[in-house]
């Protein structure tokens, strides 16, 4: 397990930083989820969960299934799990994507909101994806840091942690090499209004946040055929 990933990540759950990333990333999430076709009997996998909304808010589809967030960060999974008291069909685990602690064909769908381009090795992650879904099973993975969405770049030194800058070419080029089908990518618009008055966040200037939400979130997804 990347033990540097694992410490970053528990000192953002114990800022609170879950919250935020809710708030950032759900009105995109939630477009992506519903692309999914998430039935109520469905064995759901959300990969690099965190705080485990992405994770809630599947469960409110598999209704009689049974919906199961990993993250790599025990801080993470902790924040995930008190909040998720009332779900009876769910469920947490600390686990690294690149090495599953689940049976093959365990589940029918797995999705990962923002946390792709963070693992050290995407293509071990990607196969072990694949390896945990059934036949006719769906992969769905949304990224804010991309190659085509240039405003984001500038995470990239902001981070205490290394990343991936993939284009979406390299994305369906990683998804075909892990065996994945009929892959296909959109981008994802976040329709929420820019404020006028935007000084701080995750960017320099509001003329980046503009470009980023211009630019969108690359969701790709893969079936899975065996």
């Amino acid at each position: 397990m990347d033990e540097q990933l694992r410490t970053e990540f528990n000192e953002w759950a114990r800022a609170g930083k879950g919250e935020s990333m809710e708030r950032g990333h759900r009105p995109v999430g939630e477009q992506a989820i519903a692309r999914m076709n998430v039935g109520s009997n469905a064995r759901v996998l959300d990969v690099g969960c965190g705080s485990g909304w992405a994770t809630r808010l599947l469960a409110g589809f598999a209704i009689n299934g049974h919906v199961t967030g990993i993250d790599i960060s025990d801080e993470m999974i902790r924040v995930a799990r008190e909040a998720s008291q009332s779900y009876a069909n769910v469920d947490f685990e600390i686990a690294s994507a690149e090495q599953l602690p689940f049976n093959d064909n365990e589940f029918t769908h797995a999705f990962s909101m923002e946390s792709l381009y963070y693992y050290r090795n995407i293509s071990k992650a990607l196969s072990e994806i694949h390896r945990v879904l059934e036949n006719g099973g769906l992969f769905c993975a949304v990224v804010d840091l991309y190659w085509e969405n240039e405003a984001t770049h500038q995470w990239i030194d902001d981070l205490n942690v290394p990343v991936e800058l993939l284009s979406s070419e390299d994305y369906r080029s990683l998804f075909i090499d892990a065996g994945f089908t009929n892959i296909r990518d959109e981008r994802l618009l976040d329709p929420r209004p820019v404020p006028d008055d935007y000084t701080s966040g995750s960017f320099k200037s509001r003329e980046d946040f503009v470009k980023y939400r211009e630019a969108g979130s690359l969701m790709i997804g893969g079936e899975v055929k065996k």
